[in-house]
Order: structure tokens, then sequence, then C-alpha cells
């Protein structure tokens, strides 16, 4: 029935090719007016696993500190001298231009001159709380009056200004509104205050998530530039394929055509771009461009056969259509099953990928048997030179043949070598995201960084929040326990310093004993302590505690800075702190755990076992539909062999050489399920055909290999040499996602071709050899 429907199908079309173009050229031009909607976005909520506890205390730190969305401004003056008149009044204009700008959380606005920078002293009993900066200083003397608030208590000291007086820093959240949309548009409004500023006395360094994103976003709009070399490296290798013009851009029409309706449809969804997607038009121009070559390579197969052009679109639709459809649905799927993941941007990527390869497979069915029977036959000289095409490949395909024919169980066997050793390998990975790690050393946010990071305590920050009942936190055992906690954690090298309302308690108990150092503890009374909370806000202003400690006293943020943004090395110390906070807290307390480092933590978790397990499902699906195409569940198992060896030579790749299994990592090994499946069912199905016509397997599988194989050949290295233009970018993610994709289009492609022959030859599955005539079942290099 669906081979009838089919060829209905087919009859149809080649009698109304201009309709069918027509309708395509019309769908193209709806899809192409919906291209201005699309834009770049990196929108951390869009990845964020919700239900995750360390993301749901990043909502409690957000709405009750003020803090999610860093940048730290860094000022460097030329002189090595904060503390000069001139310097702190640049400083305060400065620190007053930013806090103008829309989005930023003054609640949790930090630096020399903010409101929310007091030192704190005593006078006899009086508590003296004052702003480190009254007024722009113009003297000697009152510069260096700051100077001796700023380094009165250790609040301040590698947080905002550094142990040399060389440097200091502003720290700032800000929160997306309609007119900062995104990091790039906060990065940017604050560097044009920077810029405005700059007179040659002072450098300023940017760092924190909010400029590595930015620099992340920035580095992923200039990826459309990489898509016109991949391009031009897919049509080199479809010229080689079949040495004629038309053989060349025939797939890149359609291919680009696949584009356009994919991006057409984010941008009528306006879905935005990230980095999850925007390398995805190349992954369907490559996908799309292959499938496109099978046909075209199976029409001159037949062209030759009959030389006749109608007749060989016809037949070669009705040979290889079947195959196309079940190998575009189980990609178009695979990708599909992504929609379901519990992260937006994965979701967004699943449906863009999905569909453009569907829409692959309609224009492909469509508009390359429509334009191929208008145009006029091919050329004598045409088909010669398409006939000489590949001889070489050929003949490497020929020994491949040859050598699977004779020694199929040597084959099997050394490809389940490879897999041991991958997966002797694949033990070897670790997990771990370093948003850092994707910049080389010597780009400008790396340098920024680095600046900063040895200037101040981190541009990275790790938040335990304490929550007990109301008013817990006046409790001397709950403050006493989160110094505790801030000393063990400080003792960690890549710690900067810590932060929290219980250094305030501590200050203010040594200010109301004459500065006795050794008054530098919590107190042993309740009542005292909540005293203190009120003399500070006699002294100060309500508002200076609301980023350290809730109204009801009973939620208050340790600040961690840490000069890493690694989550392995995340997961590592809140393991460590859980274990502290076990042993050391009172009964009644909880630690939640936020901050940048950990809201990266619970995405390379999430997002990491998601896609092992995403991967399984679309594995699933392959050999699901697989077997049913192929009327045999052993068919199905079969297409899957290749692609379980291209995911362990991955995996094992990854962990000899050390690149970690991250966010960017992670989505390759699905990939390359979804993508290598084409492979696998492409040779199953011509082998299954040559098999019902040959006098043994042998001469299938030469057959095969010299059709389908080269074919296969082909498409595998136009995915790959596509991916591989991405490493001329010198970002890191680029380069191993173009590395990664080409190794495991070129594994699945070679085992399709040759541990997947000897399975079969070693195995004789009945669903293919049933279909051979009595007899003939010889192996061996004299019957092939």
């Amino acid at each position: 029935m669906l081979r009838a429907a089919f060829a209905a199908y087919v009859d149809w079309l080649l009698r109304h090719p201009r309709l069918v173009l027509a309708i395509l050229l019309a769908l193209t031009a709806f899809w192409a007016s919906q291209l201005p909607g699309l834009r770049v976005e990196i929108d951390p909520d869009a990845s964020l696993p919700q239900n995750h506890p360390y993301i749901r205390a990043l909502k409690i730190l957000e709405t009750k500190f003020g803090e999610k969305n860093l940048l730290l401004i860094g000022l460097f003056p030329t002189d090595g001298n904060v503390f000069s008149p001139a310097f702190l009044s640049k400083v305060e204009r400065i620190t007053n231009r930013v806090r103008d700008l829309p989005g930023l959380v003054r609640a949790s606005y930090l630096g020399l001159a903010t409101p929310l920078a007091k030192s704190v002293e005593g006078k006899g009993d009086t508590l003296l709380v004052k702003p480190l900066i009254e007024r722009a200083p113009t003297t000697e003397s009152e510069a260096s009056e700051v100077r001796r608030r700023a380094f009165l208590n250790p609040f301040y000291r590698g947080i905002i200004v550094s142990d040399d007086a060389r440097a200091t820093a502003i720290i700032a959240n800000f929160r997306l509104t309609s007119e900062m949309r995104g990091y790039p548009e906060i990065h940017d409004a604050v560097a044009r205050v920077l810029d405005e500023e700059a007179d040659g006395t002072f450098t300023a360094r940017l760092g924190g998530p909010i400029a590595i994103l930015a620099a992340l976003a920035k580095v992923t709009e200039k990826t459309v530039l990489l898509f016109p070399l991949a391009m031009l490296v897919i049509a080199l290798i479809h010229y080689e394929a079949f040495r004629t013009l038309q053989g060349m851009i025939l797939p890149l029409v359609t291919a680009l055509l696949a584009v356009v309706w994919s991006l057409g449809l984010m941008g009528f969804l306006r879905l935005p771009l990230d980095p999850f997607n925007t390398t995805t038009p190349i992954l369907i121009l490559a996908v799309a461009a292959g499938h496109a070559v099978q046909i075209l390579k199976r029409y001159y197969e037949e062209y030759e056969r009959y030389q006749d052009s109608r007749r060989a679109t016809t037949v070669a639709m009705l040979r290889l259509g079947p195959v196309m459809v079940t190998a575009g649905a189980v990609a178009a799927l695979s990708f599909f099953s992504l929609t379901v993941f519990a992260t937006t941007n994965i979701r967004n990527f699943g449906l863009l990928t999905g569909f453009g390869i569907l829409s692959a497979m309609v224009i492909e069915l469509t508009l390359i048997p429509a334009i191929r029977v208008m145009l006029p036959a091919p050329r004598t000289a045409e088909t010669e030179r398409e006939a000489l095409s590949g001889r070489i490949l050929e003949r490497v395909l020929g020994r491949v043949a040859r050598l699977v024919a004779d020694h199929p169980l040597l084959v099997a066997e050394v490809s389940l070598a490879v897999m041991v050793i991958a997966v002797f390998g694949a033990t070897r990975i670790h997990v771990d995201t370093a948003f850092k790690r994707q910049f080389h050393p010597s780009e400008p946010v790396r340098i920024d960084d680095t600046a900063l990071n040895s200037a101040f305590a981190g541009t990275n920050t790790l938040v335990f929040l304490v929550t007990g009942p109301d008013g817990a936190l006046e409790e001397p055992a709950a403050l006493q326990a989160m110094r505790e906690l801030q000393s063990f954690v400080e003792h960690d090298p890549r710690v900067g310093r810590t932060s929290s309302v219980a250094d305030l308690i501590v200050e203010m108990n040594k200010a109301l004993h004459g500065g006795d150092v050794k008054e530098a503890m919590i107190p042993t009374s309740r009542d005292l302590i909540g005293q203190y909370f009120f003399l500070y806000s006699l002294s100060g202003s309500p508002e200076d505690l609301d980023s350290q400690i809730d109204e009801a006293h009973r939620t208050a943020p340790i600040r961690t800075f840490m000069k890493d943004d690694s989550t392995e090395y995340a997961q590592a110390l809140i393991a460590s702190v859980q274990d502290f906070v076990s042993r050391s807290f009172p009964p009644g307390y909880t630690v939640s755990y936020s901050g940048s480092n950990a809201s990266n933590a619970a995405l390379t978790e999430v997002l990491v076992r998601g896609k092992l397990l995403n991967m399984l499902q679309i594995s699933g699906i392959i050999t699901l539909i697989s077997g049913i195409m192929l009327r045999s569940v052993v068919g199905g198992l079969l297409v899957a062999a290749p692609l379980l060896m291209a995911v362990l030579v991955n995996l094992g790749v990854m962990g000899f050489t050390g690149v970690p299994l991250d966010i960017v990592t992670a989505p390759i090994a699905a990939m390359a399920v979804g993508i290598g499946a084409d492979y696998a069912i492409y040779f199953m199905f011509r082998f299954r055909e040559e098999l019902a016509t040959s006098s043994s397997p042998e001469l299938a599988l030469a057959s095969a290999l010299r059709t389908s194989g080269k074919a296969i050949v082909y498409v595998s290295s136009a995915i790959a040499g596509g991916y591989l233009v991405l490493c001329v970018s010198g970002f890191v993610f680029h380069r191993e996602l173009g590395i990664m994709v080409a190794l495991a289009m070129i594994v699945s492609s070679a085992a399709s071709i040759s541990f997947l022959p000897a399975l079969i030859l070693i195995g004789r599955p009945g669903f293919l050899y049933t279909r051979q005539r009595p007899g003939v079942v010889r192996t061996g290099a004299s019957s092939a």
C-alpha cells in the first residue's frame, strides 16, 4: 500500500512539475518573510532546570536579596593609587551613572561610592555607621579618611578594594528589562559609561557572569559568518561527487531552502537563537544536501541503465523515496524528541533541527524530481564526467567489500576491539562545565577576568542560604555556625573571600568594645545581637541590611567569591559544605545553595544526564522505526550497531583527550546518533535490494558499496567538512563541536560500510536472506 501510494504521488508530481515548483516557491517566500523576526539571545532562565534545588534557591536569592546577574566592574588607576581625590571623584561619577542604568538592583549595588558601603566603628557607647564616601574628596586628607574607613573593617578588602589599594571594584546585579533585554545590552551600556569617562587615568575591566555570557552571545552572532564557508566546502565535496555544476548546485539549492524554512519557523514563533542552535543551519545544510546527493546519484545510475530521463527519475524516486522517508523520519523524530526537555533552549534546538530535516525531506522529494524532469536529459559529456567521479573511492570501497567478504569475523572483531578501547577511554570522562574555558586566554574577556581575579576575591559566586524560623538568625549559635562555615570555606585555595551578616555583628561587637580585637566575635547573648541590629538601623539606614538578611531575620546569604567557574569544582565544594553543615549547624536550620557556580552546576547535572537519556531515547526511536520499515527487530538492531560504535568512539576520544562532558559536548553524542542513522538505513535498504537480484551476498555487498556506499562517503564527508569549518572560529565550543561531529560522521559512515555488512554476513538475518534466490548463500572471495 505504501509503495502504491508513493508511486501514485510520483506519477502526479512528474505530471505537474510547474505547479510543484510554484507551491514550493510560495512556501519559501512565506518562511523567508519571517526571517527578520530572528534574534540571538542568551537567557540562562531558558536553560536552567527550574525545579532543581539550586535554582529554587536562586529565586529566593533574587527575590529577597536582589542578586542574580552579576557584573564586576574593575577600575585600575594608572598611578596605582585608588585613594587620590581625583580618582575617587571619578569612581563616584561612574558609580552614579551605572546606578541610573535600567535594571540595576540597587539593594545589592556595592562599591566605594555606593550608599550600601559603610564603615562601622565605636565612640564610647555610640555606634558610628558612616558611608565610605560621604562626598567626593577634594583634598588628600579627605581621601585618606576614605582609605581609613575602607580598611577599618574587613568587609571590603578583596571585594571592592584590592589589598594593595591599587584597584577598586563595583559589584552590580541587573534584572533583564525591556530596555536591557539581554547580557550584551547590559555589558555595552556599562562599557559606554566607562568609555565616556575614560581620560587615560585608569583602566576598566568587566568580569563576572554577565561579561562572560555577553561575550558568548557576541561570538554566537558571528557564527552566521561561517555559514558561507561551510556551504563552499560542501559545494566542493559535491562537485567531486558529480563533476558537474548541476550535481553541485541542485543539492545546495534544496538544502538552502530547508535552512530558510527552519529559520523562518524560528522567526515566526519568535524563538531566539542561542549557542545550541546557531550552528544548526550548517547541520541542516549538510544533511539536506546529503539526501539530495543520494537521489541524484541514483538518478544517474538509472539514467545509465535506461537512457530515459523521465523513467530514470521515476525509478530513482520509487527505489529511494521510501528509504529517504524512513531516514528522514528517523532523524526528524530523533530531534523532535528533544522538545519534551525541561529546558527551553534544548526544546528550541530540537524543534529547529527536526523541522529542518523534515523540510529537507519534503523539498527533496518534490523539488529535485520536478526540476530533473523539466531539465533536458544529461548530455553524454555530463554522464561521462559523473561516471568518472570517485574512481579512486570506488577502488577503495571495492577493497573494503573484498575484506569484509573474505574476513567478516575479523572485521567484526576489530570493530568490537575498537569499541572496548573506547569504553575504557569513556570511563575517564569527567563532567564539568566552565564557560571561561570556551574562550582562549588571549581573548579580551579572559584577559579582563584574569586581571580581576588577581586583584579581587573572585568573579564567580557560590552562595549558601542559611534559613531557620522567624528570628532564628539572632541566635548566637546560628551566627557562630555561619562564621565557622565561612572559615571552613576560605581554607579552599580557589575561594577568595566570603561575607555574611555574621561579619557585621562581629565588627559591631568589636566597635562597641573600644575596638578591642579580642572582642571580634559573635556575642553570646541573643538580646545583645537584637540590639546590634537595632543600633545599626538607627546609625545607618534600615535598607542597608536588605542584601544581608531578610526582614524576619530567618534567612541570610553567605556569599563566597570564587576565582574558578568549574562546575566540577563547585559540586565538590558543595558536597564538603553539606558534610560540614550536617556536623556543625544547630538543629532547625537548613542551608541551600545558589550563585552563578551553583546555577551552572545544576544546568550541567540536568543537561548531561538528560542528553545521555535522550541518546538512549533516540536510539530506541531509530531501532523501532527501522525495525518496522525492515519488518524485523534484528534489522532495527543492526541499524543501531554502527551508531553505538560512533557514540562510544566519541566518548572514548573525549576521555583520552581530557575534553569534559558538559552542556556543550553532551549533545554531540545525541546528534551523532540522530544523523548517523541515515548511513546504516541507506546501506541496509540498498543491500537488501541488491541481494534480491544478486547471485551471492558478496556480489550484493560489492554492488551496494559501489553505489550507496559511495554516496554515504560523500554525504558523511560533506557533513564532516561543513562542521570542521567551525574550527576556524577560534572559539573552543565551535572547535570541539566541529571535531566531534566530524569524528562521529566518519566513524558512523565507516561502521555502516564495514562493521554492519560484516554482522550481516556473519548472522545472515532471515529478513534479508529469505529474499535471495535459493542455493546462493556461499561466502568467500571466489564467489565474490
